[in-house]
């Protein structure tokens, strides 16, 4: 009949004509507390509000929600409905007025802005960990979208993303976006110039060996900008110092003590283009027994595997066999006469083995051995920021599809990390991470309840004893909690 279907809503009971009050309305709670505490103590409320004006609470609002919740990202409105968070921050969250707030926070370039005021809390010099990363996306909107070196499994375009992380405070403090296509080393002459422009002064980079390039290491000396860098293996001077510091980096007097082992380390200068860079040279004896045993094992492995191939017609035996060796494939000699014959280069394998257990870290500036290595091992914590971002980014690919909606997602990103990273800091500095995960530590606090009673009065419900032991490591007392969080 094409006529519209009665709808009906159960409002609750009714008496004399009138709708009878629930008795109680109970909002989830105790998982707020250390959200809010980090989120003050990063003073992330001020510092939006002079950035997005209106839209700050909605940006804040989202990265509460993904800190805490999500896996409950496209439900939304329902969390915040049955957070008191929804008495705090009265907004509407609707699909549309969120599409519309990501693409203003996006058209503003709000994560130069975020990175001058959130300096003031982090410091603007000291060492600074820098990574990249790749987002896939189905997208056909984004003129950023384009193929190149994949770091996922999924075979689509994609963009890279780079992260900047305080090393001092453990906060994320700039993100940017470069076409799929762009490569690692061509993203710092970049980033040194948006850190200068932001005033940050006596910054070391830390970086891993992808950033590796003469020109990176020149336009860093020339801008004062401090690094610490693994030299990547491909460079002719590295081999060769990695080769003739073998003969001496072994002797007792280069002993350092590192995580309760013993590593070997010596001090060497290296050219690299036309600049004298510092390095050290670490020899670590029980990988370099681990790394003969892989490489001879895979080189045997794939050798056999060549010898037993059998060529078909249509094949060409040079690419067969560059597809079975792959990158072991200069270590090998072979011929085809109807089956392969395959030799190993005792030269070629002897200078590989020759640097097992050996890395090679660049450098400026006079720190020691155990710094650099110690520094360099903690760069991995902006590779876990990455990892955990791709999960609130709702996973891969990428649903956004315009570049500006891109943007806003990714700052709505740089907030969640900087969320959590504070409160891991103080989960660290307590102990409490080796028993709890932060998903876990929340877990156990949205126990902790908020009712509001049918005269409008609020209680908290009883907190347990476990929920002390959390809260007391965000410095919040068991008697302040109540009126923590205001309406």
């Amino acid at each position: 009949s094409k006529q519209i279907r009665l709808k009906s809503e159960y409002i609750g009971p009714v008496k004399a004509g009138k709708i009878v009050q629930r008795m109680a309305v109970t909002y989830s709670y105790g998982d707020l507390l250390p959200v809010m505490k980090a989120v003050r103590d990063l003073n992330l409320e001020d510092i939006l509000g002079r950035i997005l004006g209106e839209n700050a609470t909605t940006v804040l609002i989202m990265a509460m929600n993904r800190v805490i919740r999500p896996e409950a990202m496209d439900l939304l409105e329902e969390w915040y409905d049955d957070s008191y968070i929804s008495t705090i921050y009265p907004v509407s969250l609707s699909s549309s007025t969120l599409s519309r707030v990501m693409k203003a926070v996006g058209s503003i370039e709000a994560n130069r802005l975020y990175l001058k005021e959130i300096l003031r809390v982090t410091g603007r010099s000291g060492a600074m960990y820098y990574d990249l990363t790749s987002y896939s996306s189905q997208s056909r909107n984004m003129e950023f979208l384009e193929y190149g070196y994949s770091r996922s499994e999924y075979d689509l375009p994609q963009v890279n993303v780079s992260l900047v992380e305080s090393s001092e405070s453990g906060i994320p403090i700039f993100y940017d976006i470069y076409p799929g296509s762009v490569v690692d080393v061509t993203t710092v002459h970049n980033t040194v110039d948006i850190l200068k422009s932001a005033g940050v002064k006596d910054v070391t980079l830390i970086m891993d060996r992808g950033m590796f390039s003469s020109p990176n290491i020149e336009y860093m000396l020339d801008n004062g900008v401090g690094f610490i860098m693994p030299a990547s293996d491909s460079v002719k001077e590295v081999k060769r110092m990695a080769l003739l510091s073998r003969r001496s980096i072994g002797r007792g007097g280069n002993m350092i003590r590192v995580s309760g082992g013993i590593v070997f380390a010596q001090r060497q200068e290296m050219r690299i283009g036309k600049s004298l860079v510092n390095a050290w040279v670490y020899y670590f004896p029980a990988r370099d027994k681990m790394e003969r045993v892989s490489f001879y094992s895979a080189l045997h492995d794939r050798m056999h595997q060549l010898s037993r191939r059998t060529v078909r017609r249509w094949e060409k035996p040079r690419e067969v066999a560059s597809e079975i060796m792959g990158p072991y494939l200069s270590f090998i000699s072979w011929k085809h006469d109807e089956s392969f014959h395959v030799s190993v280069r005792d030269n070629a394998v002897s200078q590989r083995v020759n640097r097992c257990g050996i890395t090679i870290i660049t450098f400026k500036g006079d720190h020691d051995a155990q710094y650099v290595l110690s520094e360099y091992k903690k760069r991995d914590s902006v590779e876990k920021l990455f990892l955990s971002s791709k999960s609130f980014a709702g996973g891969e690919p990428l649903r956004d599809h315009g570049m500006e909606t891109l943007r806003g997602e990714m700052f709505v990103n740089l907030i969640i990390l900087a969320i959590r990273s504070r409160m891991l800091q103080d989960m660290r500095a307590s102990g409490l991470l080796k028993n709890y995960s932060v998903e876990k530590m929340l877990l156990e606090l949205q126990k902790l309840k908020k009712v509001k009673l049918q005269d409008r009065k609020k209680i908290t419900t009883e907190i347990t004893r476990k929920q002390k032991d959390i809260l007391e490591v965000f410095s919040i007392k068991p008697e302040h909690v109540p009126n923590f969080l205001k309406s």
